[in-house]
C-alpha cells in the first residue's frame, strides 16, 4: 500500500455548511451538471459533492476521481469513484462522493450538512456497490452523525458507522448496517456520509490516508432507514407541509410541487400501511379522527418514486 502525501493547505474538518433549496436531490445519483471548464461531471446536488475542483489541469490527463457513470443499480447512472494522483499539487487522493466542499478561502475540506430530518433519527445505512480494488486495497462507506459542544467547543460524536469492502465484487451488492449510537438522547445537528474507492482514510486529514492508486468502486441507491426500516430520503425532492401537526380531526397536506396521481401512505408503529390519499397537484387532506393518539410515518410517492417521508402526531 502507498502512503499518500498530506496535503497541508486543506484541513479535514466536520463543520456545517448551509445548502440551497435547488437541485436538491438525493443518493440515487441520477442527476449530474457537466463542468465545461475542466471538462467533468459533478453531482447536481445541494448534497453530494467531489474533490474534482482540486483538479488544475486545463485538459485530460487529469485527477478526477468521481465520475457519472451508465452502469447503474436502477435508473441511470450511478458513482464511479478512483483513486487518483494530482500530479501538479503532487498528492494521491481516494475517490470520494459525499457531503463535502472545498473552501478555497478558509482552505478547508469542509464536510457535513444541516441534519434534515429535524428529531427523527435513522437507524440503518444502506446502498448498493461494485468494488474493483487493486493490491489488496478496499473501498468504503461511512456516516457520521454528530453535535456541537458549546462547552467544550468541540463535536460530539452521536453516531458512527465505517463499512468496509474487501475483494472484488463485480455484480451490484447490497449492504446495510444499523447505525451504531454513542448518544440517542441528543439531536444531531449535522449529517456527513462519505463513499469513498479507498477505505483506509484519515479521518483527521483525508490526504495523508493509505490507499492504491487505480482502486474503484461504485455507489448506487444509498439512502436511510428509520422509522421500523421506513425509508428516510436524504433531501427530500417534494417539500411537505401538515398542518395541524399535532392532529386530531383531519390534516391538510401541502406540497412544494406539483405532483399527479400523488400517493400520500401513513404507516403505523408497526410499519403496517393504514391509509392512503391520492393528491393531484400540491394540496390534499387527510383524515386522522379514528386513528389512536401517537406517531405515524408517511411517505409520499410519484409513480412509485418516493418523493417526501417523515412523520406526524396525532392527538386525542
Amino acid at each position: 500500500m502507498k502512503k499518500l502525501i498530506s496535503l497541508a493547505v486543506l484541513v479535514f474538518c466536520i463543520i456545517t455548511y448551509g445548502f440551497g433549496q435547488h437541485n436538491v436531490r438525493g443518493g440515487d445519483f441520477e442527476h449530474w451538471r457537466f463542468v465545461a471548464t475542466h471538462q467533468y461531471y459533478e453531482p447536481d446536488s445541494s448534497i453530494f459533492s467531489t474533490l474534482d475542483t482540486l483538479n488544475y489541469a486545463p485538459t485530460p490527463p487529469n485527477g478526477n476521481s468521481a465520475y457519472r457513470c451508465d452502469t447503474a443499480h436502477s435508473g441511470n447512472y450511478s458513482a464511479r469513484l478512483v483513486t487518483r494522483s494530482i500530479a501538479l499539487l503532487n498528492v494521491t487522493i481516494p475517490g470520494v462522493i459525499g457531503t463535502l466542499k472545498t473552501n478555497w478561502l478558509t482552505e478547508k475540506a469542509i464536510l457535513g450538512i444541516p441534519y434534515p430530518y429535524g428529531s427523527n433519527l435513522p437507524f440503518w445505512f444502506t446502498g448498493y456497490y461494485q468494488s474493483y480494488p487493486l493490491n489488496n486495497d478496499s473501498s468504503a462507506a461511512v456516516i457520521l452523525l454528530s453535535k456541537w459542544n458549546s462547552s467544550t467547543k468541540k463535536r460530539d460524536t452521536l453516531a458512527y458507522n465505517r463499512l468496509v469492502f474487501h475483494g472484488i465484487v463485480n455484480t451490484w451488492t447490497e449492504f446495510e448496517t444499523g447505525i451504531t449510537y454513542r448518544d440517542q438522547s441528543k439531536t444531531p445537528d449535522s449529517l456527513t456520509i462519505l463513499l469513498l474507492s479507498c477505505a483506509g482514510f484519515n479521518a483527521t486529514n483525508m490526504f495523508g490516508s493509505v490507499g492504491q492508486v487505480g482502486s474503484m468502486a461504485i455507489f448506487d441507491d444509498v439512502s436511510l432507514l428509520g422509522f421500523n426500516g421506513l425509508p428516510m430520503l436524504l433531501m427530500p425532492s417534494v417539500k411537505v407541509k401538515l398542518s395541524p401537526n399535532p392532529a386530531s380531526q383531519y390534516m391538510k397536506i401541502e406540497l412544494g410541487n406539483s405532483v399527479e396521481n400523488g400517493d400520500f401512505e401513513v404507516y403505523d408503529a408497526q410499519a403496517k400501511p393504514i391509509r392512503q390519499v391520492t393528491i393531484n397537484g400540491t394540496f390534499g387532506q387527510i383524515g386522522v379522527s379514528d386513528l389512536s393518539a401517537g406517531i405515524y410515518y408517511y411517505k409520499l410517492t410519484e409513480n412509485s418514486k418516493l418523493l417526501n417521508s417523515g412523520t406526524f402526531m396525532v392527538t386525542k
